[in-house]
């Protein structure tokens, strides 16, 4: 039951962030569908690998 918790409460604190980055986010979207080519696919990875980066640290992140 702990695990599932700590899932729990993890993917209620992502939906936070991403709610708090909702335009950042939708920038980033933005860039990507205005470019094209070699160009958007080099946004587009960026822009994934980004986002996965900022959510992942989001515990080194949190006050204690």
């Amino acid at each position: 039951m702990k695990i599932i918790k700590k899932i729990f409460d993890y993917a209620l604190e992502v939906l936070k962030e991403s709610i708090a980055q909702i335009f950042t986010l939708l920038g980033f979207f933005i860039a990507w569908l205005t470019l094209t080519g070699t160009a958007q696919q080099v946004v587009g990875v960026a822009t994934i690998i980004a986002t996965f980066i900022w959510l992942a640290t989001i515990p080194l992140r949190k006050d204690k």
